[in-house]
């Protein structure tokens, strides 16, 4: 998940910096990019790349699209770190789609965990010069993130990891094609260093999507997804090396908050069998 983490810091870093060409073009680049290296892939691989369970990869295919055009949206119409602040509600909305569907069990000193992760998050950078609409499209681009990601761990070791890479280009590139279609615009040409960060978005899109895949298939919802909160601090040195933002001390505090609460997070189960020994040296047997 960390790899994961980086790989799409870059991803970001790239589609900020073709803020020019409109979204919709982008995200059609980035999906032929990505279908072409996952039928490679599994061809190479000698893997069927239709899988079995055609309804959570289409599921899967689908809400990740949606939350891509979102996402995506977000990250030209806002402060990138702004927009990866409101896209890091996804972990909340995974880890509760996962309690109510597929019952997995969430302690307490998780949800804890959770709230000071994002307090952090909430500290790093606010919702400032953000209005309701874009805020309204990160929120669904999150919401449509956490179903993705829990049709993937619905399928856990059942299906390959790059057959259910595969599946969010295969519905993503009709899905923006049918787009141009019915409202069709005269296309952007990207210029010069525009190619590469193109071509950058489906490559760094493509190890990301891997490695997230297979993080969501060893471990729970809750475990995984709050390593994701790790990635809004290569988003800060990103904005602070690349994009010349400035941020004020609360940055530091806030990345201090967002470790703290991954580090009790991933290790929930120690902090709990260490509080019920503490709690029986005070309860008479």
């Amino acid at each position: 998940m960390l790899i994961a983490s980086i790989s799409f810091a870059w991803m970001n870093i790239c589609v900020k910096y073709i803020g020019r060409i409109p979204i919709f073009e982008v995200i059609l680049f980035r999906a032929g990019i990505t279908l072409i290296l996952s039928y490679f892939i599994l061809r190479r691989k000698k893997v069927n790349p239709w899988g079995v369970h055609h309804r959570f990869l289409i599921a899967r295919g689908f809400f990740g699209a949606c939350g891509l055009i979102c996402y995506f949206y977000t990250l030209q119409h806002m402060h990138m770190a702004n927009a990866i602040v409101i896209h890091y509600l996804s972990p909340i909305f995974t880890t509760l789609i996962a309690l109510v569907f597929l019952k997995e069990r969430i302690r307490l000193i998780q949800l804890l965990a959770f709230g000071v992760s994002f307090t952090g998050v909430i500290l790093v950078k606010g919702f400032a010069n953000v209005n309701m609409f874009d805020f309204m499209m990160g929120v669904a681009g999150a919401f449509f993130t956490g179903l993705a990601y829990n049709a993937i761990r619905n399928m856990k070791d059942r299906e390959d990891a790059d057959v259910i890479i595969f599946y969010q280009p295969l519905v993503a590139f009709p899905v923006m094609l049918m787009y141009f279609l019915i409202f069709p615009v005269p296309p952007v040409m990207p210029q010069g260093m525009e190619w590469l960060f193109l071509i950058g978005t489906g490559v760094f899109t493509q190890i990301g999507q891997y490695y997230v895949t297979r993080a969501y298939q060893m471990d729970t919802a809750a475990r995984i997804s709050s390593v994701s909160y790790i990635g809004i601090i290569w988003a800060v040195l990103a904005g602070k090396f690349l994009f010349d933002d400035t941020y004020p001390l609360s940055v530091l505090s806030g990345m201090t908050v967002v470790l703290a609460g991954v580090f009790l997070n991933l290790n929930a189960l120690k902090f709990y069998k260490l509080i019920s020994k503490i709690r029986n040296l005070f309860v008479p047997q």
